[in-house]
């Protein structure tokens, strides 16, 4: 019986399939691809047959009938993980460099729940995949680009207080043991909310600067009315939902 990777990777695609093809194609270039079997969850209809033909390690399409939210498509995927880690990833993440051994290492410290890489735009500059969980003071000073980022968070690893859904890598038994992502969120803040969950749990979260892989953002959601809603819902129920975390 062939021995099941270590990792499940899970990848959505909202009709971005050439972004997925690149991202594909990193994974088997930068040697990643050694680790892991693939969910790839088609959120929008677009024809991915050809994507999922001819890869090199194990591949699941899921064809969702109507569109889900950022945390019911993980979810679904975890459903599918047979591996003792669960990874998610956007399909806009390129990797020149196989993260996994890396981070894979970090997750023996037992303390921590999910790890990170630096992500950096195809520029290199840094994105802010590490974060402070949002209050509502916070926000004020991010609006006007006066919030301090923590001094240790210079270090090549470092506890955040949360990393961003872009890629997360998790144990799988923390993940469950969390209950993944809260699907009451549809999207933003998901992440957020897990690392705190986690962290109630007695769980730490670490992103690593001596591993990169690039973000190719997609900034559409601080233009369309309908994420900006999503933002400020997401936002809404996480204050709700954690109303003693230092508001």
């Amino acid at each position: 019986m062939a021995t099941e990777p270590k990792i499940c990777l899970s990848v959505v695609s909202h009709g971005q399939a050439g972004l997925v093809k690149i991202l594909l194609t990193s994974l088997v270039e930068s040697g990643a691809s050694r680790h892991i079997s693939v969910v790839l969850t088609v959120n929008v209809p677009e024809d991915v047959r050809s994507l999922a033909s001819g890869l090199p390690f194990p591949s699941q399409v899921v064809y969702n009938k109507k569109p889900k939210g950022f945390a019911a498509n993980q979810n679904q995927a975890f459903s599918l993980c047979r591996s003792p880690f669960f990874c998610v990833m956007n399909p806009d993440i390129i990797l020149q460099q196989d993260p996994f051994p890396h981070l894979l290492s970090l997750l023996t410290d037992k303390t921590l729940g999910a790890v990170a890489p630096l992500l950096v735009d195809s520029m290199g500059r840094e994105q802010d995949n590490a974060r402070l969980f949002p209050t509502p003071w916070r926000i004020v000073l991010r609006l006007f680009s006066r919030e301090k980022v923590p001094a240790g968070w210079q270090r090549d690893l470092f506890f955040p207080e949360w990393i961003a859904g872009m890629f997360m890598l998790f144990p799988v038994h923390v993940y469950r043991h969390v209950g993944g992502f809260d699907e009451k969120y549809f999207m933003y803040c998901e992440d957020a909310d897990i690392c705190l969950r986690m962290r109630r749990s007695g769980y730490r979260v670490a992103l690593s600067r001596k591993i990169m892989a690039i973000h190719d953002a997609r900034r559409s959601s601080h233009r369309a009315l309908r994420h900006m809603y999503w933002h400020l819902s997401s936002l809404a129920r996480f204050f709700i939902t954690h109303p003693f975390y230092r508001l």
